[in-house]
């Protein structure tokens, strides 16, 4: 019996570091905090509207009870907007993160199926434009690569046909030519242009 106390399975990875883009995530944070604090203060104000009238108008328990009914009103109409203003301006938002991912799953789908795309550049107002510049700048140095790799094939296959007398040694070629011809259809070929997306 063994006694091995490294645990099974993946290791248990600590995150402490909340910010990690700092730009990105305070632009967010702030942008939903003010819409919070705009609902709170507009009804805030029409609460405070309600409470002086009823002030003003004598303070009986009568008018406070209905003062106290129009502030219900109030707040429940103001609940209702700002959960649709926040949903409205939360699709905007995310949809300027959504929209290059989903663009980047696409361009990795390709890259997975072995074709190299030219990728087209996100619209003015996406986020995560750093980690696209960087898939991008990884996506053409994968087709600088396999370019530098067809042409090498080309050189070593020119060499050798002269020289492949036998039936493996054509067979071989036949090989290497599959390979160029591969290496060359991920990098030139039709579906290796830019993709279209409905993001």
């Amino acid at each position: 019996m063994s006694l091995d106390s490294t645990p099974s399975g993946r290791p248990h990875i600590l995150r402490r570091t909340l910010l990690l883009d700092v730009g990105f995530q305070f632009r967010y944070m702030f942008r939903f905090a003010a819409i919070g604090a705009f609902g709170v203060l507009i009804v805030g104000v029409l609460a405070s509207r309600v409470i002086r009238n009823a002030v003003e108008e004598g303070g009986s328990p009568e008018v406070m009870l209905a003062s106290s009914d129009t502030l219900l009103w109030l707040g429940g109409v103001g609940a209702i907007v700002m959960a649709i203003l926040t949903s409205l301006v939360g699709l905007v938002l995310t949809h300027r993160v959504a929209g290059p991912v989903h663009v980047m799953n696409l361009y990795l789908a390709s890259i997975a199926a072995g074709r190299y795309p030219r990728l087209r550049p996100l619209r003015s107002g996406d986020e995560l434009r750093e980690f696209f510049e960087s898939l991008s700048y990884t996506v053409d140095r994968l087709r600088e690569r396999e370019a530098e790799e067809a042409r090498l094939l080309t050189e070593v296959i020119d060499a050798l046909e002269p020289l492949a007398t036998t039936q493996d040694a054509q067979a071989a070629l036949r090989i290497l030519g599959s390979m160029r011809t591969r290496k060359r259809q991920a990098i030139e070929g039709p579906t290796s242009g830019t993709l279209k997306s409905v993001a």
